[in-house]
C-alpha cells in the first residue's frame, strides 16, 4: 500500500476528527489507574520508592493507591486525569486486573484490585464507566463518557475452580489469558522452555469460558497453546496485544499461521506499540536517524506490523492494543534489577535477556498514551483508507466484544 500525501498535521487533524466520529477502543491499554496520570508528586513519590529499592510492582501499587486517593479528595487532579484521556481521544480501554506473580496469591491479588478499580470509576461520579457489553461501550460514546473493562493476563486466579470464572464474570472480568509468560496448568506461555501447547484442563476453562461467554486472549501463550485455544474454542479467541513474529522474530509474537487461524473463525489481534516486540532481529535504524537510543521504535515500524497482520488476516481482524506510553516508565529510569520481579529467589514474570524488555524504550510520538491519535495519524499516511482506519481504531474490536459478551 503506498503512502498517502497528507503531511503530518493534515494527518493527525484527520485523525482527531476520526477519534470524535468514531468508537475508539484499545484493545490493551495501560492500566487506567497504576499506568496512567502521573502528577509531579508522583514523580517524585517514584523516585523515592527507586531509590528504596522498591520493584517495578510495588511502585505500580503505591502510585496506584496515592492516584485514587487524590482523585477521590482533588478535584483538580480528577480534571487533570480526564483532560489526560480526553487527549488520547480512546473511548474505551481494556485494562488487566491481574498479570502475573506467584500461582499462590493470584486470586487475592485480583479481587483486590477488583477494589481498587472500583473505587477509582466512584470518583468520577459518572464521568468514568465499566462496561460489560458493547451496549455499555456505545452508551458512554454518545453520552461523551470513558469506559473501561476488565481482564486478567493470567488464568492462575482460577486454581483449579473453574466455577470462579463465574465469580469473576459476575464482577466485570471480560477476558482472560490461558497464561502469562511461563507455563500454568492451563498450557504454555510464550517465554518457557519447550512448547506442549494447552493441556487438558486448560480445555475445560475454554469451554466454561465459552460458556460464560468471557473472551478467550492468547497473547502471551505459546504458538502450539495460542493455536489449541483458537481451534478448542466455540467463540472468537483474541490476541489483546501482540506482534507479527513473521517481522520481529519476538517470542512475544504470533506466527502467521496462528493469527489467520484466529482470524478464519472470527477472532482478533491488536498490535501492541513495545518497541522490543516490533523490532525485526537485524534492527532498524529509522528511531536512530530521529535521534532516539537504539531500542526505541517508530511509528512506521509499528504500521508495518499492522499491515502485515491485515494482509494476514484481513482487515476486519486487526486493531491496536499499545500495551505501552506509560508515564511512569517515561518520567523514571529503569534497571534491570528493579522490573524483575522475583520471589522466593524466582522470577515469575520470565523475561530473557535476548528478549529484550526494557522500560526505558518507548514507541516515539506515544511515549505517553494521551498522544493515541498520533498511531491513527500513522495509520492514514500509509494510505489505509479511512472506512479501514475506523475499523483498526475500535470497530474490529467491538465486534468480537458485542459477539462474545453481548
Amino acid at each position: 500500500m503506498n503512502a498517502s500525501s497528507l503531511s503530518d498535521s493534515a494527518a493527525l487533524e484527520k485523525a482527531q476528527r476520526l477519534h470524535a466520529e468514531n468508537i475508539v477502543i484499545d484493545s490493551l491499554s495501560p492500566h487506567f489507574i497504576a499506568e496512567c496520570v502521573l502528577t509531579p508528586a508522583m514523580v517524585d513519590l517514584g523516585k523515592k520508592l527507586q531509590s528504596e529499592g522498591k520493584k517495578r510492582f510495588a511502585i505500580q501499587a503505591t502510585l496506584a493507591d496515592y492516584l485514587i486517593k487524590e482523585c477521590e479528595r482533588d478535584p483538580a487532579t480528577r480534571e487533570t486525569y480526564l483532560a489526560y484521556w480526553k487527549r488520547s481521544g480512546v473511548t474505551a480501554g481494556n485494562n488487566t486486573l491481574y498479570g502475573t506473580g506467584a500461582p499462590d496469591n493470584a486470586w487475592e491479588s485480583l479481587l483486590a484490585d477488583f477494589g481498587r478499580v472500583g473505587r477509582m470509576v466512584s470518583a468520577f461520579d459518572g464521568a468514568l464507566v465499566q462496561a460489560n457489553c458493547a451496549a455499555d461501550i456505545e452508551a458512554a460514546y454518545k453520552a461523551g463518557k470513558h469506559a473501561v473493562f476488565y481482564n486478567s493476563q493470567s488464568a492462575e486466579p482460577i486454581g483449579d475452580k473453574l466455577e470462579r470464572v463465574d465469580t469473576l464474570f459476575g464482577l466485570g472480568l471480560r477476558s482472560m489469558q490461558l497464561t502469562y509468560n511461563l507455563r500454568t496448568r492451563f498450557g504454555d506461555g510464550c517465554l518457557e522452555k519447550n512448547d506442549g501447547g494447552m493441556s487438558r484442563f486448560g480445555e475445560a476453562l475454554v469451554h466454561k469460558m465459552n460458556e460464560r461467554r468471557m473472551i478467550v486472549d492468547a497473547s502471551h501463550a505459546s504458538p502450539r497453546t495460542a493455536m489449541d485455544a483458537t481451534l478448542c474454542s466455540s467463540l472468537p479467541v483474541i490476541a489483546s496485544h501482540t506482534a507479527a513474529k513473521g517481522l520481529s522474530g519476538h517470542a512475544r509474537g504470533l506466527p502467521d499461521d496462528v493469527l489467520k487461524a484466529m482470524a478464519d473463525r472470527g477472532g482478533y489481534a491488536g498490535v501492541v506499540i513495545l518497541p522490543a516486540f516490533l523490532l525485526p532481529p537485524g534492527g532498524d535504524d529509522r528511531a536512530e536517524k530521529a535521534g532516539k537510543p537504539t531500542g526505541w521504535a517508530t511509528l512506521d515500524l509499528l504500521v508495518d506490523h499492522v499491515q502485515h497482520m491485515i494482509n494476514t488476516m484481513g482487515e476486519d481482524h486487526v486493531g491496536i492494543g499499545t500495551d505501552w506510553g506509560k508515564p511512569y516508565y517515561t518520567a523514571l529510569t529503569w534497571t534491570p534489577e528493579m522490573v524483575n520481579e522475583s520471589t522466593s529467589g524466582f522470577d515469575w514474570v520470565g523475561w530473557r535477556p535476548h528478549d529484550k524488555f526494557n522500560p526505558n524504550n518507548q514507541m516515539m510520538d506515544v511515549e505517553t498514551w494521551d498522544k493515541w491519535p498520533n498511531i491513527t495519524a500513522a495509520l492514514l499516511r500509509r494510505g489505509i483508507p479511512e472506512a479501514t482506519v475506523v475499523k483498526l481504531v475500535g470497530g474490529n474490536f467491538l465486534r468480537v466484544f458485542r459477539e462474545v459478551c453481548g
